[in-house]
Parts: C-alpha cells; sequence; structure tokens
C-alpha cells in the first residue's frame, strides 16, 4: 500500500508547480474547445453531403478526432509529474524523505492517475456534451449519453487518457528531460493519426496495433480486434513502460 502521507507530499510537489495545474486546465478547456470545432465543421459537412455520406455520418466521430489531440496534453502532464523534479533538483530529498524508490514511484504513479482520471472525466464529459450540442442545434444526427455507443466513450474513454498519462509518467523517469519527453511521446502518440500516409499494410499496422491508437479503437467499438484486445494492448504496453522507467531509476538514479 502507498502510504498517505507520500501521497499527500506527491499532491503538494504537483499543486505547487504552476505549469501541471494549467496543464490539467488547458486538458479540460481544450477538450470543450475541439469538441465544438470538430462538431461545427462536420455539421456543415452534413448539410452538403449526400444521401449516402449521412448514412455512413458517425456523431461520435467528433468527439475522437478531439481525443486523438487533447491526448498530447495528458500525456505531457504525466511527463511533468516525474520531471519537474529533475529540473527543480528535489529529487535526491524526495528519495531520502521516501526511504524506498519503488515506494516514490508508486506514489507518483499513483497521483498520476488520482489527478488525471477525474481531469479525463471532466474533459471527455465536456467534449462530448459541446459536440453532441453542436450537432443538435445545426441539424445534423447525434448521440444520447445514454447510447451505448455513448455510455462506452464516457466510461472507457477516461480509462484510456489516465493510462496515457501514465505513459507520459513512465517516459519522463526513462528520459529525465521534460522537451525530450514530451517530444517522444507527441510523436508517439500521433503516429494512429499519420497511419493514411503510409503504405496499407502500415497503415492498417498502425491503427490497428499501436497501443494508443487500439485504445482509441477499443473506446469507439470499431476495432479489427476484440475490444478487451484492444483496450489490452494499451494496458500491456504502459506496464511494461513502468517495469523499464522503475528498472532505470532504481539503477542510475542519485
Amino acid at each position: 500500500m502507498i502510504a498517505t502521507g507520500v501521497l499527500k507530499a506527491e499532491w503538494t510537489k504537483f499543486s505547487s508547480i504552476r505549469a501541471t495545474m494549467v496543464l490539467s486546465l488547458a486538458v479540460v478547456a481544450a477538450s470543450g474547445f475541439f469538441g465544438w470545432t470538430f462538431a461545427n465543421m462536420a455539421a456543415h459537412e452534413y448539410a452538403t453531403a449526400s444521401a449516402q455520406e449521412r448514412l455512413d455520418f458517425l456523431p461520435l466521430d467528433q468527439v475522437m478526432r478531439g481525443m486523438l489531440l487533447v491526448q498530447l496534453l495528458i500525456s505531457a502532464l504525466g511527463v511533468l509529474v516525474a520531471t519537474s523534479e529533475y529540473g527543480s533538483g528535489t529529487l535526491g530529498p524526495s528519495l531520502a524523505a521516501v526511504g524506498r524508490r519503488s515506494r516514490l514511484v508508486i506514489a507518483k504513479a499513483g497521483m498520476t492517475a488520482l489527478v488525471a482520471l477525474p481531469v479525463s472525466v471532466a474533459g471527455i464529459g465536456l467534449m462530448f456534451v459541446t459536440s453532441q450540442v453542436t450537432l443538435a442545434a445545426q441539424g445534423a444526427p447525434y448521440l444520447m449519453p445514454g447510447d451505448p455507443d455513448a455510455l462506452l466513450a464516457l466510461l472507457l474513454g477516461p480509462v484510456v487518457f489516465t493510462l496515457l498519462a501514465l505513459f507520459g509518467l513512465a517516459l519522463g523517469l526513462l528520459l529525465r528531460g521534460t522537451a525530450a519527453a514530451v517530444n517522444v511521446s507527441s510523436t508517439f502518440l500521433l503516429m494512429p493519426v499519420l497511419a493514411p500516409i503510409f503504405p496499407d499494410f502500415l497503415s492498417r499496422l498502425l491503427t490497428t496495433y499501436w497501443p494508443n491508437g487500439a485504445g482509441f479503437r477499443a473506446v469507439t467499438s470499431r476495432s479489427d480486434l476484440p475490444p478487451v484486445l484492444s483496450f489490452g494492448l494499451l494496458v500491456g504496453f504502459v506496464a511494461v513502460m513502468h517495469i523499464a522507467a522503475f528498472t532505470r531509476f532504481a539503477r542510475r538514479d542519485a
């Protein structure tokens, strides 16, 4: 179990850094903005679409598009939880206070999850509401929160975001620099978005098996794999990243 005092200490460090608090608010604000922006664009396209295009219209896609951009912010939040201590020089005192490296890593992971989950719930909830209200206001098809597809996105989407924050934390512990970790995480997370520019085989590989792409596919139930397996790819990947991060942290940090 994580000692309550260690978690409180991690929260104190998190809340005392302006960048982490601003980034948490930015996740929610950006979610609402992208939900409105993509839905507004989609509604205009729907108004001039053909009959077949209207039949193929998927209201939840507007939420999905926003999530593919906001994921960069939630991952960066996890990065900052790790790298802020390297930048401020407080890692040594933190290790001395906690006593065990494993306890510090677990506390950071626990605090990251406890912060990222409610932030993700608020962000994805706002994204869903703004996107669907915008579609409805302009006469395009929309989903209600009780719709099975919408419910899956609202329940599983925040879990995927939380896992991506934990991915950012692991990457921060591995690279120990904010700029490097954010650049690597952004490139990694955007690979499924860039999939259409690659040959068909590589494009299918990225959209189906790339960890974050698989996670988002599970959210929308549009994966070629069973949703449980798609989601499991992301969970397994994050677990491997944390094992690697802890191994490096235990062996190399002062």
